[in-house]
């Protein structure tokens, strides 16, 4: 193990000690917090949730794992930030949660606003290749550009995946300082999983003033997004492609969508700054996705991470 080797989380406040993380990196790792925390230390654990929690089966063992992390953290104080409004109504009934979708921790900052006029492609698609991104539906979109990755465990769905979009650019990876410049390339970004969860590239298409063509879904990915500024397709190509078109040729402004997607975004995290700041009795500083699975400086690890044991 090294000296370098972390747990996924991030402290926000050390004294009282505030903890934040996605609800799986903590829960399924609950025995190497345990190693790494003293016990009956007394701390808030913020749990951003990652997938959809609408679904009975997810919202089971969100609960199960809960318990077990109650019980090996007694004095300690759990918190669920859910992304959608059913969420909360799940969660309630088991563990403290907030309203606080993971995309309005997006700092506004890192993200320019698209220039109105044409666009270098009429769709951008953000997202991992994999199979619940449902790449398949924007077979039909001429002019589209693809960002993301894949995994080795899946390259054999990336190759076959790639292949029916030769007439689209893909870019495996684009650092995230610059992801707000291929956006504002985009007519549209596309969003076209069945379930996820807040799916932060829908954040930072309406920060960048981008409208969004998107499908029925669970997960929260709608709650922020401005209604003038999102369209819904059916599941199928010819949907996706109709609806692209239609920002291609009525375009929207975009200051209108980024104030838009503000003026939803802030109060949720105004009600979590507000709470942190309660518990911590001063000013706390809430970074760009509360600096969860983000790529860290070591100084940044070595001051708000907590280390392997």
């Amino acid at each position: 193990m090294s000296f370098f080797d972390y747990l996924p989380c991030y402290i926000l406040n050390h004294s009282p000690k505030i903890i934040a993380a996605f609800e799986m990196d903590f829960l399924r790792n609950l025995p190497a917090f345990q190693k790494a925390i003293p016990q009956g230390e007394k701390f808030t654990m913020l749990l951003q949730l990652g997938w959809s929690a609408e679904l009975p089966e997810v919202a089971s063992e969100l609960k199960n794992r809960l318990a077990e992390a109650k019980n090996a953290f007694p004095e300690a104080r759990f918190i669920i930030l859910a992304n959608a409004p059913r969420e909360v109504e799940i969660i309630k009934d088991f563990c403290e949660v907030y309203l606080a979708s993971h995309n309005a921790f997006l700092d506004p900052g890192r993200y320019p606003v698209a220039k109105i006029g044409k666009r270098k492609f009429d769709a951008l698609y953000i997202a991992r290749i994999t199979p619940f991104k449902r790449h398949e539906l924007a077979v039909k979109i001429k002019n589209l550009h693809l960002i993301g990755s894949y995994s080795e465990k899946e390259k054999e769905y990336f190759t076959e995946t790639i292949a029916k979009f030769p007439h689209a650019v893909w870019s495996q990876k684009v650092p995230s300082f610059f992801i707000g410049r291929k956006i504002c390339e985009a007519a549209c970004g596309l969003a076209l999983s069945a379930v996820e969860g807040a799916m932060f590239s829908c954040g930072e298409y309406s920060l960048c003033g981008v409208p969004v063509v998107n499908t029925k879904n669970l997960g929260g990915r709608d709650t922020l997004l401005p209604d003038f500024a999102v369209r819904y397709a059916d599941d199928t190509p010819e949907s996706a492609a109709e609806n692209v078109e239609y920002y291609v040729n009525n375009p929207v402004d975009p200051q209108e969508i980024r104030n838009g997607f503000l003026k939803l975004a802030l109060p949720q995290k105004e009600s979590v700054q507000d709470l942190v700041d309660s518990i911590a009795g001063k000013k706390v500083y809430l970074p760009h996705k509360l600096n969860i699975r983000c790529r860290l400086l070591p100084h940044t690890k070595f001051l708000h991470g907590i280390r392997r044991k």
